[in-house]
């Protein structure tokens, strides 16, 4: 994916000191940063600090980016890598996703009390995972990247990206089956398995 012609030309001011120019390039991608900073850190505040560091990271590292290359993608790589050095600073496992079934993923539950029941299992499940399941699986299921953005963010190959995602949508599954087997019919067909396009 390459830069549209006015993030490019926003894109060589940036580089040059404007200052203004950087926070009309990053305001648009911001509210997916902050997303995906939070299915990371778990909570508001940090994703805001973390979101706010890598932009702070990227304004400073400007000269070193190549123009050719896609700024979206290189600035959610520095937001990725200072969740996880915040992470380890702390300590911290990401061990819940609240809130994390946008209409996106499928139907809307008939009752609250279901909606909230799944919600809590699937946060639960999605925070046993590991790093390297759990990153593919937001990224492309929650905050909506494609396999080649996932790829490059990720720093693997586009099998490795389909095979973790598999394997992390197949390990929900099992726990979502162990837990509560009446609760997999409300996941969309995809959630185990199926993929759509990148």
């Amino acid at each position: 994916m390459s830069n549209s012609p006015d993030r490019q030309a926003l894109l060589e001011r940036a580089k040059a000191g404007d200052k203004g120019a950087f926070e009309q390039l990053i305001a648009p991608l911001l509210n997916r940063y902050y997303g995906l900073a939070y299915q990371m850190m778990g909570n508001q505040e940090d994703a805001s600090d973390v979101v706010q560091e890598a932009m702070i990271k990227a304004y400073r590292s400007l000269a070193s980016f190549r123009s050719e290359a896609d700024i979206a993608t290189w600035l959610g790589r520095i937001v990725r890598n200072c969740a996880l050095d915040e992470l380890k600073r702390s300590v911290r496992k990401h061990e819940e996703a609240t809130e994390i079934l946008p209409e996106a993923m499928g139907p809307s539950l008939d009752h609250p009390t279901e909606q909230r029941e799944l919600q809590q299992i699937m946060g639960e499940a999605i925070g046993t995972l590991s790093e390297k399941l759990r990153e593919p699986l937001v990224l492309y299921d929650i905050e909506g990247y494609s396999y080649d953005e996932i790829a490059s963010l990720l720093e693997i190959n586009l099998g490795t990206v389909k095979s973790r995602l598999n394997r992390a949508r197949e390990t929900l599954r099992q726990k979502l089956l162990a837990q509560k087997a009446r609760l997999a019919e409300y996941l969309p067909g995809e959630y185990f398995g199926e993929s759509r396009q990148s």
